[in-house]
């Protein structure tokens, strides 16, 4: 369980929520992926969001970075709002993420893939990289040490100069965080970062997702392993058929019967 499962709902004691989302309605063709779901995240929190396959999960983080523009509902970070802006704009915005299937450039070094994801954040465009100013050296001077410093923050201090794609599985899900974390993103998308790992692996994730949270980045977490979801999430949505089914805490959510009797096991 969280330790913090007994604060308040999110949005509540007039504290502004860094994520809401509002009647977002997703459809594809005459398929209803996301219909009227709505829910808010506070800052610092790990928000879990959970169902079975096909419930509309990973739409739903496509709606949030701009990669599907609803049809219908808002999202706003820090009040201000998302759809319709490009991706890079929301990426500067805050937002970042990970892919259920590891999305790396596999031919470029660890280091190389981490400093992709922070020339989200650099000021040179096209012309900087061709000519490189004493600005563009040093913007890429802090990326490079910026990577080694991620990487050792996630554990991958020995892999900077090896190809992405040599690397084992479980430290390609260390390196796509790593590499997210690189645009300094307010808010952490991960989708299924678990999936594939053994219960060492899942162990040392679990240690890695709070320590983002302590570095001041909120989490949003679309997870299968229901143990490290209720170990490390603070609050937890579930969706069912693209519908909001419940939001609450990890125990209000075990203890919710049609949640329980749906995703958790147990019930009739």
């Amino acid at each position: 369980m969280s330790e913090h499962e007994t604060d308040p709902p999110n949005g509540e004691n007039g504290a502004a929520p860094l994520l809401r989302i509002e009647g977002v309605t997703k459809t594809f063709g005459g398929v209803t992926a996301l219909s009227d779901v709505g829910f808010a995240v506070t800052d610092g929190r790990v928000q879990g969001l959970i169902g079975p396959n096909g419930a509309g999960k990973t739409t739903l983080f496509n709606v949030i970075t701009g990669a599907y523009p609803p049809n219908s509902g808002t999202v706003h970070l820090n009040g201000t709002p998302m759809q319709g802006k490009p991706l890079r704009q929301v990426v500067r915005s805050g937002v970042a993420r990970t892919f259920q299937n590891v999305e790396l450039f596999e031919s470029l070094t660890a280091l190389e893939n981490v400093m992709v994801g922070g020339h989200a954040r650099t000021k040179s465009g096209f012309w900087g990289a061709v000519l490189r100013p004493p600005a563009t050296r040093r913007e890429e001077r802090d990326l490079r040490e910026r990577g080694h410093e991620l990487l050792e923050f996630v554990g991958l201090p020995d892999a900077a100069d090896r190809p992405a794609g040599d690397l084992p599985f479980g430290w390609q899900r260390l390196l796509e965080i790593a590499r997210a974390l690189a645009s300094d993103p307010k808010l952490l998308l991960l989708d299924e970062p678990a999936a594939g790992l053994n219960a060492v692996e899942t162990g040392r994730l679990g240690e890695l997702l709070g320590r983002i949270r302590d570095r001041g980045v909120t989490l949003m977490l679309v997870e299968h392993d229901m143990s490290l979801t209720m170990r490390v999430c603070d609050r937890i949505a579930v969706l069912d058929q693209g519908r909001l089914l419940a939001e609450g805490t990890p125990r209000e959510v075990q203890a919710d019967p049609a949640v329980t009797a749906a995703y958790l096991g147990g019930g009739e």
